[in-house]
């Protein structure tokens, strides 16, 4: 099940990175110690098919200190363990500009390095099956950059509905950085389904469900063939009607009132915002 992306920055590649809040009571629930203010649990991450030794910590501050603070929550390794090691060999693309950057900075400078737009890479989180155990998907500088280009072949509607099945086949025509990227984008729309209960966010309808069959698609706000952003943030679930309707008429999506506005000026409002907010 994915839980949240993130961008490669040093931190990740060297010692660790902090859990966003807003996904706190997600890892309260697959692991429920590091609920506790200051408690330290062992966890596993698999990169590839191997795992690798981490710990997941909610980091012991001082509360009196600094009081009402909320909770930090971090994966934490050490920066010569295997996990870093292999980190930054796959990422070795923001490790050398991260270095780099930090060779050529003033003295006393401390200032966050941050990798631009152009090679930035990312990490997917996804729970498992198994218990303390988180999986690692990612994508490099190189996969994004043969994505842009093999992405431009392709319509937003074939990228949506691209099945399981033909990202297996590598004789189907798509690139791999393609069938990587769609499987990736698939695991998040599934986990928005069952966060909404296979309800379409516009008119929280669970369409089939007196069929116990429940069809809902995701959609990419921003389409995703134009923008590859396929963070949870760019995706709304709805039923295949209006799916179909939207890729039609391309209405335009209001951030701030989180509606679809039409061109002949109907405005369908979503009912179910929860991660939108």
């Amino acid at each position: 099940m994915f839980i949240y992306s993130k961008i490669v920055d040093k931190s990740l590649l060297w010692d660790g990175f902090s859990i966003p809040k807003q996904y706190h009571k997600i890892f309260h629930m697959l692991v429920p110690a590091i609920s506790e203010h200051g408690e330290n649990v062992d966890v596993k991450i698999l990169i590839d098919g191997e795992f690798y030794d981490a710990q997941l910590k909610n980091i012991a501050f001082d509360q009196d200190t600094w009081e009402g603070h909320g909770d930090i929550i971090q994966f934490r390794y050490t920066p010569q363990s295997p996990l870093s090691k292999k980190l930054r060999q796959i990422f070795s693309i923001s490790n050398q500009y991260i270095q780099q950057e930090r060779a050529n900075r003033q003295p006393g400078d401390r200032n966050r390095i941050i990798v631009p737009e152009n090679l930035q890479e990312f990490i997917y989180i996804n729970a498992t099956a198994q218990s303390n155990v988180f999986a690692l998907d990612y994508v490099t500088c190189k996969e994004e950059q043969a994505l842009r280009n093999d992405i431009k072949s392709i319509s937003e509607d074939v990228f949506e509905t691209l099945s399981i099945d033909a990202l297996k086949d590598e004789d189907t025509g798509f690139s791999q950085a393609i069938r990587k990227v769609r499987k990736l984008d698939k695991s998040i729309g599934d986990t928005l389904k069952k966060f909404y209960d296979y309800r379409c966010q516009v008119t929280g309808e669970k369409i089939g469900d007196q069929y116990s069959a429940y069809v809902v698609e995701a959609h990419h706000i921003v389409p995703f063939t134009e923008s590859l952003n396929n963070d949870a943030s760019n995706i709304v679930i709805v039923n295949p009607t209006f799916h179909r309707i939207i890729h039609k008429a391309k209405p335009e999506f209001d951030k701030a009132t989180l509606s679809f506005k039409f061109p002949n000026g109907v405005v369908e409002k979503l009912t179910l915002t929860d991660h939108l907010k």
